[in-house]
């Protein structure tokens, strides 16, 4: 093939790559996510000599035999430098490689973020699988040997309490949450030009923060050790959404509501029984016996010095002249009635005023 051809290819191919990791995404927690900013000695944190760590990120592997779970070594790819870089590169000028040959390995790499707890956090990266016994190519670009395959399959997770390997030889803690894994052949697609290649296939996790801190896991492994077992890594991204504001419950405020009483029910009224009473027997009222009290006789009193009336004879002129007129009258008898009357008259009337007189 006309290397312009294999040019144009390899440019579609990039073309069609995802947009930069910083893009896809905002407010990524994650340090060195696309492994643009250099390299460090991975034997300063436990690996062999020949292994190079991308700044910002730490390496976990079993340490098996030769054959199986061997130690794998850690790369950071410059794709400038390499035949296939454009087409073993996600984004940028670099990408993560771990690797074994004619071996399995169970091999990964992680870091620590901090994060708000009871935060949804999520973290995501790509991964291409290269695997095989045998070398392969379509469109001037190697692929995976799908006919006698590593069966390597790949992951990611995240610890939400932030736990990290014991030390590098050890496998994450149990507290990792991991998501779905991805086996080799279900990352075969095809070209614009029906060629096959191995795509680059996202890989994600989702939990809830049980801490301050999470710690973000991959995973690389297989059951076969074919002559090569291969991952390259890029664009990595961490997200947490702060937990929601908990909504107060309305309360409702207790109203004493009265307790329902039974509403007693209506008893029978008893009759007044009515009682004889007998009236008592009239009483004789004793008549009132007459006590006779002797009246004091009245004290004599001094009788006043006073001069006595001057005594005035009554006048009797009336009954003189009736008599006088019966006279006249010629009743000779009826007058010698009348004249008697009057003299007694007269004479008991002397009595009285004298009478009076002596009291006075």
């Amino acid at each position: 093939m006309k290397p312009w051809l294999v040019l144009c290819l390899t440019l579609s191919l990039v073309l069609l790559l995802p947009l930069s990791v910083a893009a896809d995404c905002p407010g990524n927690l994650l340090a060195n996510a696309s492994f643009e900013d250099g390299k460090y000695k991975g034997e300063t944190v436990g690996t062999s000599l020949s292994s190079w760590m991308a700044v910002g990120w730490l390496p976990w592997s079993l340490r098996g035999d030769a054959m199986t779970n061997r130690e794998p070594e850690y790369f950071v790819v410059d794709r400038s430098v390499i035949q296939d870089g454009a087409y073993r590169g996600h984004h940028g000028n670099f990408t993560f490689k771990f690797f074994s040959g004619y071996s399995t390995h169970t091999s990964g790499f992680f870091q620590q973020v901090r994060v708000p707890r009871g935060s949804k956090v999520t973290f995501t990266i790509w991964v291409q699988i290269a695997t095989g016994q045998n070398e392969q190519a379509a469109g001037g670009h190697p692929i995976s040997d799908l006919d006698a395959p590593g069966k390597y399959r790949v992951v990611a997770g995240v610890d939400p309490t932030g736990a990290t390997p014991s030390g590098f030889g050890a496998m994450p803690p149990d507290t990792v949450v991991w998501g779905n894994v991805v086996l080799d052949s279900e990352t075969r697609t095809t070209g614009p030009q029906g060629e096959p290649y191995d795509a680059w296939v996202q890989l994600s996790a989702t939990t809830i923060a049980q801490s301050d801190v999470v710690t973000v896991y991959t995973k690389g492994w297989q059951e076969f050790p074919v002559k090569n077992n291969s991952s390259f890594w890029d664009d990595a991204c961490l997200i947490a959404e702060a937990p929601p504001t908990p909504t107060p419950r309305p309360t409702n405020t207790p109203t004493n509501t009265p307790e329902a009483t039974a509403t007693p029910l209506p008893t029978d009224t008893p009759t007044p029984t009515l009682t004889f009473t007998p009236s008592p027997e009239p009483t004789d009222t004793p008549t009132p016996t007459a006590t006779l009290t002797s009246t004091p006789a009245p004290t004599s009193t001094s009788a006043p010095t006073v001069a006595p009336p001057t005594a005035v004879q009554p006048t009797v002129e009336p009954t003189v002249v009736t008599a006088a007129r019966a006279l006249a009258s010629g009743g000779v008898g009826d007058a010698a009635v009348i004249a008697a009357a009057v003299a007694v008259l007269g004479g008991v009337g002397v009595l009285w005023w004298r009478k009076g007189l002596r009291r006075e």
